[in-house]
């Protein structure tokens, strides 16, 4: 996913990076999260408003998500059908 770096055409050797923190450790917007769980925007909204999803607000209109917790929450809404 990365591309190469001018040291890895040239031969040199390149110090690992380190991997970037886990997306369920990370705080994501209202568009990352609806992105994540194919949803819309204004979904998200709804499920925030009616207090389905847990949320973390950081100001008046900064508000984040756990996407971790979101799934967990929204495990009570999954359907499980009957003798299958």
């Amino acid at each position: 996913m990365l591309a190469k770096t001018r040291a890895e055409h040239s031969g040199k050797s390149v110090p690992a990076i380190e991997s970037a923190p886990e997306d369920s450790d990370r705080l994501l917007t209202r568009r990352e999260l609806a992105k994540r769980l194919g949803l819309s925007t204004r979904s998200i909204s709804n499920l925030q408003s009616r207090k389905q999803i847990p949320f973390v607000r950081l100001s008046a209109r900064c508000v984040r998500f756990h996407v971790g917790r979101v799934l967990s929450a929204l495990t009570r809404y999954e359907v499980k059908e009957a003798g299958r």
